[in-house]
C-alpha cells in the first residue's frame, strides 16, 4: 500500500464514547493482547478482573475507534489534574500495523495541547513494538516500575 492510500485510510477514523457492552469488548481485547503479563500485573497490584472492569466503566472514558462504520479498536483515557493518562489503546489484530495507533496518539496530542501539560501512559517491558511507537511519537520514559515490568512514558503537550 502506498503512503497516500494509507493516509486516506487513516483520515477516515472517528471516535465515539463506548457503551457498557463495548467496554466489555475492550476489556476482552485488552486481556487477549496482554495475556502474557496482564493477569500477573493485576495480581501484583492486588486487583481482580471485576474490579478492573469497574474502573474501566467509572474512571475516565473509553472510546471506540472506527474506520467508516467499522470498529477497529478502543482507547481509554482519564484526565488527572494537568495530565491526560492513557490507560489503554487496543487495535484489533486485523487492523494492526496500519497506522491507527499512531493516528489516535496524534489526535489525542492535538486535542489536549493547551488543555493538559502532558500525556502519560504505561507500557509493559515485553511490548517492544508499542514502546517503539510511543518513542517515535515523542514519548519518553519517566519511570521504570521493575516490580510490575512497566515503563511509565510521557509526552509533553506544548503550544506553538
Amino acid at each position: 500500500m502506498n503512503l497516500h492510500a494509507l493516509q486516506e485510510m487513516i483520515r477516515m477514523l472517528t471516535y465515539q464514547p463506548a457503551t457498557a457492552e463495548q467496554i466489555d469488548e475492550f476489556l476482552h481485547l485488552m486481556r487477549l493482547e496482554a495475556a502474557d503479563y496482564l493477569d500477573r500485573t493485576m495480581e501484583l497490584m492486588d486487583i481482580t478482573w471485576p474490579q478492573f472492569a469497574q474502573l474501566a466503566k467509572t474512571t475516565g472514558q473509553v472510546f471506540g475507534i472506527y474506520r467508516d462504520e467499522e470498529r477497529v479498536g478502543f482507547y481509554w483515557i482519564e484526565e488527572r489534574s494537568s495530565i491526560l493518562h492513557l490507560h489503554g489503546l487496543v487495535v484489533d489484530k486485523a487492523y494492526q500495523g496500519q497506522g491507527i495507533g499512531a493516528e489516535v496518539l496524534t489526535m489525542l496530542a492535538q486535542q489536549y495541547t493547551g488543555v493538559m501539560e502532558a500525556i502519560e501512559l504505561g507500557v509493559h517491558e515485553s511490548n517492544v513494538k508499542a514502546r517503539a511507537l510511543y518513542e517515535r511519537m515523542g514519548y519518553r520514559t519517566t519511570k521504570h516500575l521493575a516490580d510490575l515490568g512497566f515503563y511509565i512514558m510521557r509526552r509533553p503537550l506544548l503550544e506553538g
